[in-house]
């Protein structure tokens, strides 16, 4: 469906913040409906440069934390390598002789590339048009998703916690480790160890470079953004890029940082909630004789998965 793009809000949306950008004669808009959210990036009162538009349900709309003298939430865009973040805010007054006081408000732009400063903006703070309360997260909220302050993201309530951690505790040398079950090393019914007779329906492989510069030669199955990668007619990695390639837990590829904690059940040892990577390795007891399968898990600049990697460094 095409949306009439000009000068503020589109027909049918409201505003969450706007602004007329220092020193540049250009005004930024961030509005939305119950549906959608947009972006609009131009000269003041013309058409836009850019315009980006995104689900509700899906768009990285980051809320006010709670602390602090200033409330700001910002909204960010993504368009392939770069990212929008758009955001708006004021000093909230403690006193009476605050409140009397003309309000600060302030707002800004920040554009990266893949993960890079690309730019920073300050908004005129005059200009600045932001309302805190209600608007994109209560609508979020109405879709089902809940704000995950630790990851810095939204987390859907059809991904339930587990009664159990799918990352289980091992001491090894007395220390506190994580690992992973395996039976999780399966992507779309395919799993680490399996015979290369039992893939026949998914087509022939063929022979390529090993990608880890071993200088052996492995046979490779390319299928939907998946690759299979077998050595001695066994499956020796698997890695995919596509959301239809899922584990046995429900971990995909899209799922958001604090979707993926939610099913681990914890953190991976060395890594944070907001890590940009998730890495483990397969349980030592119940695995198979000389396995040592990890597991990778990147995450976009969108903060969602974008692809899952078994490897097995030992054959």
């Amino acid at each position: 469906m095409a949306i009439e793009v000009q000068a503020g809000c589109p027909q049918g949306q409201e505003s969450f913040t706007s602004c007329q950008i220092e020193g540049r004669n250009t005004e930024v808009f961030v509005c939305f409906s119950d549906q959608v959210a947009t972006y609009s990036y131009g000269p003041i009162g013309g058409a836009p440069e850019l315009f980006l538009s995104e689900t509700i349900e899906h768009v990285d709309f980051e809320p006010w934390s709670g602390l602090g003298k200033a409330i700001s939430e910002s909204v960010t865009f993504y368009n392939g390598d770069y990212a929008y973040d758009v955001g708006g805010g004021f000093d909230r007054p403690f006193s009476e002789e605050e409140m009397l006081l003309e309000q600060r408000r302030f707002g800004w732009v920040e554009v990266t590339e893949s993960g890079e400063r690309a730019a920073s903006l300050a908004c005129i703070p005059e200009t600045v048009s932001y309302g805190f309360g209600g608007g994109i997260y209560d609508i979020k909220v109405a879709a089902g998703l809940t704000w995950d302050s630790y990851s810095f993201t939204w987390v859907s309530d059809v991904v339930q916690p587990t009664d159990t951690s799918i990352l289980l505790e091992h001491r090894p040398y007395g220390t506190i480790e994580y690992c992973l079950s395996s039976s999780e090393f399966s992507l779309g019914g395919v799993s680490m160890g399996d015979a290369l007779d039992t893939l026949g329906k998914l087509g022939s492989p063929e022979v390529v470079e090993d990608p880890n510069d071993t200088g052996e030669k492995i046979d490779r199955m390319t299928l939907v953004d998946t690759h299979i990668d077998i050595f001695r007619d066994v499956v020796i990695a698997i890695s995919t890029t596509s959301p239809s390639w899922g584990m046995p837990s429900g971990l995909r590829v899209g799922l958001t940082r604090g979707e993926v904690i939610r099913i681990l059940g914890r953190v991976p040892n060395g890594y944070t909630a907001t890590s940009q990577t998730f890495a483990s390795h397969v349980c030592l007891e119940g695995r198979p004789p000389d396995v040592e399968w990890t597991i990778l898990i990147e995450f976009g600049q969108d903060k969602r998965v974008q692809s899952i990697s078994f490897v097995s460094p030992s054959y």
